[in-house]
Order: structure tokens, then sequence, then C-alpha cells
């Protein structure tokens, strides 16, 4: 695996580590200030408004679960697609979901950064 692959996914993993642990500093210095994630309902959701939302508790994530994850890079960009089940409680409701991430990343300098994600059912 590449340098850059290896870095993405780096990033990736610890954005899936700071969502179950409720560490929403490591989430906003990660994301990009313009970060947005649209979810399996097609809500577009803004990087502060998740972060509120996972304070809050309304979305608790307890666990993920990554099952495949490719990375394909084009120049200063690049996309992980992570087939993933992920163990939460949104809004009140808590089950394990099968998903499939697509996160967008731009690298600046030497670093990578997630600018947008979305996710789909992956049943």
């Amino acid at each position: 695996m590449s340098e850059d692959k290896q870095k993405i996914l780096a990033v990736y993993h610890r954005i899936d580590d700071a969502m179950v642990n409720k560490d929403t500093e490591t989430l906003d210095y990660i994301l990009d200030d313009n970060y947005v994630s649209v979810h399996m309902t097609g809500y577009q959701q803004s990087k502060q408004e998740w972060l509120e939302q996972i304070e809050n508790e309304e979305m608790r994530y307890f666990k993920t679960m990554p099952q495949k994850t490719t990375i394909t890079i084009d120049d200063n960009i690049a996309i992980l697609i992570c087939e993933t089940k992920i163990d939460a409680r949104i809004y009140g409701f808590r089950n394990t979901w099968s998903m499939k991430i697509n996160m967008y990343f731009e690298k600046r300098g030497i670093n990578w950064y997630p600018v947008n994600a979305s996710a789909s059912s992956n049943n």
C-alpha cells in the first residue's frame, strides 16, 4: 500500500475512533471546515451540526466494523470506499447498520483532509 493510501486509511480510522469515543475535538480538527456528510436518508449535514449531535448524543456510536476498504487516488483528490457495519443509536433508535461510506479527501501539503462523505445502505 502506498504511503498516501496509508495516510488516508489512518485518517479514516481516527475518525471511526473519535466517533465511538465521542471525541468531537479530534473530529473538528481532522475534518475540513466545510465538511458535509450525506446520510442514508439523503439529509446533508454540516460538520458543526454533526458534532453537536454527537456531543448531545442524538447520534451515539458504539462500534464501527469496517469490512472492506478501497482507496483511489487521482493527483491531490482521493476517495475511500468502505463497506462497514456501524452499531449506533441515531435519534433514539439503536441498530447495527450495514453501510457503504464514500469519503472524499483533498491533499494539502503532505496531509489528506476529508472534505465530504456519503453513506448508503449496503444490504
